[in-house]
């Protein structure tokens, strides 16, 4: 199984150096942070192929990281004599046995373990003619991959293109299931590889002599007598119809899957998703598969796919799994401890969590978890009521909401500060805790809820004055004052009437100042937290 993956110059990735759990990975992350591009990786380096076609088909000057490009470029613009730039793709194995023959230093860590490298780099034997090339650099726009090779070899140094690979792999794109003919070619070859040989020689046997059969009915040699009294050929021979023999008309392509009677292509994207994924994992880990799925979540429903990431769970079973996803289910509900946090040119794991916050995430039904991953700071705020006047206060100051900036307001019960502010510090993530004083002399009680996690600089919390009241409604009243009632259209006299009548509404009161166009002064301690996260 992988252990570690090493890219250079790859796309977006200048540099990178991920390690992988034996058994399970989830890479999260926003659009563009490198997901897709961990796994079109690995399929390049163990396979010898992206989206199923040859690597020297393919090779595009868009597979360089545009940073190191432009930085060539311009040595070359500027007259300095610059290596032209290549790409290394590295995915190292445990070191088992069965994997001795692959096991070397050929790497760029220069470890002494199974793997296998894919440089793509300048051919020497086009040297002359890249010369001639970058000789004119005002006419240089792109990489000339026309001079490059493709060099596959594992780390003990021998080539590995056209061998039957030890680590085998299954790449599932549940967000475009591209089909062909009924079904896919991986779909029909992991059926087959699902058969015993001596099934599959008897299925085999059976299709071609029903074939043979079908020239011999009535029909056909009706349909090929009247055919052939026609010669239309120049050399004057006879034509007829007869079945295909070939190898490209086996009964792996000749026959169709079907689920409860319905065609494979017929039936729906979910289920086709679904049916692909778990046939992948049912191989047992026999040999060594690498089961890499995009965003299973595409084209289920919540139900359906609770009941998917269920079975997947029952069924990793000696194979290592890598599932890229948008959805904080799948995320919760194989293990946050699994994440792999895509961002920038670098990821986070959470490996270090407690037992009892990874515990509070896997029955957390909600969206909040992906959140906290995909926010550039957070402000932790104890309800609706909240969320609404942070949220308005930050429009207020900046002219625009917060997660505008990457910012996000997430409500959390109290009892839940603990496992987020957690779950915040092991991303690095800043965050402000705003919450209401617990009682009537100090802010020590409310304190407790994040004073703990201070400590890391990242993470502050912040609680009104005293003076001011327990609750936001009363923290509100004193900062805002009378213009509470131009924007509700009242006429309370006295602070502790305003305050009342907010309070008995809470989610109510605070829509209205939200949407309310008027600008009121905000209570310190929220203007303080989010002056923190900014």
């Amino acid at each position: 199984m992988i252990s570690r993956l090493v890219l250079k110059n790859f796309l977006q990735f200048e540099h990178l150096e991920m390690e992988f759990d034996e058994e399970l990975n989830i890479l999260v992350g926003d659009n563009d942070t490198g997901k897709s591009t961990i796994v079109k990786a690995l399929e390049m380096v163990l396979t010898g192929r992206i989206g199923g076609r040859p690597l020297e088909t393919e090779l595009t000057p868009h597979w360089f990281n545009q940073e190191v490009c432009q930085r060539f470029f311009e040595a070359i613009f500027a007259g300095k004599a610059t290596p032209p730039p290549a790409i290394v793709i590295e995915a190292y194995f445990r070191d088992e046995a069965s994997l001795s023959v692959q096991k070397g230093k050929n790497n760029s860590l220069a470890l002494d373990v199974p793997g296998i490298r894919v440089e793509i780099e300048l051919d020497s034997s086009y040297a002359a003619e890249y010369a001639t090339y970058m000789g004119e650099p005002d006419k240089v726009v792109s990489i000339p991959v026309e001079f490059y090779r493709i060099n596959r070899t594992d780390f003990a140094g021998q080539n590995v293109a056209g061998t039957r690979p030890l680590v085998t792999t299954a790449v599932i794109d549940a967000s475009t299931l591209k089909l062909q003919s009924g079904t896919d070619y991986y779909l029909r070859r992991t059926i087959s590889q699902h058969l015993s040989p001596d099934a599959r020689a008897k299925l085999s046997l059976a299709f071609r002599s029903h074939r043979e059969g079908l020239i011999k009915d009535p029909a056909f040699t009706a349909a090929n007598t009247s055919i052939s009294a026609t010669r239309t050929t120049m050399s004057k021979k006879n034509l007829t119809l007869a079945t295909d023999a070939s190898a490209k008309s086996s009964w792996e392509s000749g026959l169709v899957p079907h689920l409860d009677g319905v065609p494979f292509d017929l039936i729906g994207q979910g289920e086709k998703s679904a049916f692909k994924i778990l046939l992948a994992l049912d191989k047992g880990g026999q040999d060594r598969h690498v089961v890499m799925v995009e965003e299973p979540e595409n084209h289920l429903s919540h139900a359906n796919l609770n009941t998917l990431i269920e079975r997947i769970r029952d069924r990793i079973v000696g194979q290592q799994l890598i599932i890229t996803t948008h959805s904080s289910f799948v995320l919760n509900k194989l293990g946050i401890d699994k994440l792999r946090l895509m961002s920038g040119s670098t990821y986070t794991t959470l490996s270090a969590l407690s037992l009892e916050t990874k515990s509070y995430f896997l029955r957390l039904a909600g969206y909040d978890t992906l959140r906290m991953v995909l926010a550039r700071a957070v402000i932790l705020v104890e309800g609706p009521s909240d969320e609404l006047i942070v949220q308005k206060a930050y429009l207020q100051k900046y002219g625009h909401l917060p997660i505008a900036d990457g910012v996000d307001v997430i409500s959390v019960q109290a009892l839940a500060f603990k496992r987020f502010l957690e779950l915040g510090a092991a991303l690095g993530r800043k965050i402000a805790v705003v919450t209401d004083l617990d009682d009537d002399s100090s802010d020590a009680k409310a304190r407790k809820r994040f004073e703990d996690f201070e400590v890391h600089g990242q993470i502050q919390g912040f609680v009104g004055k005293v003076e001011h009241g327990r609750t936001l409604e009363p923290q509100l009243v004193a900062s805002a004052g009378p213009a509470l009632n131009t924007v509700f259209g009242t006429s309370y006299g006295t602070a502790a009437e305003m305050a009342k009548a907010l309070t008995a509404g809470k989610t109510e009161s605070a829509l209205t100042i939200f949407e309310s166009p008027i600008s009121i002064n905000m209570p310190g301690y929220i203007e303080n937290a989010i002056e923190f996260v900014q």
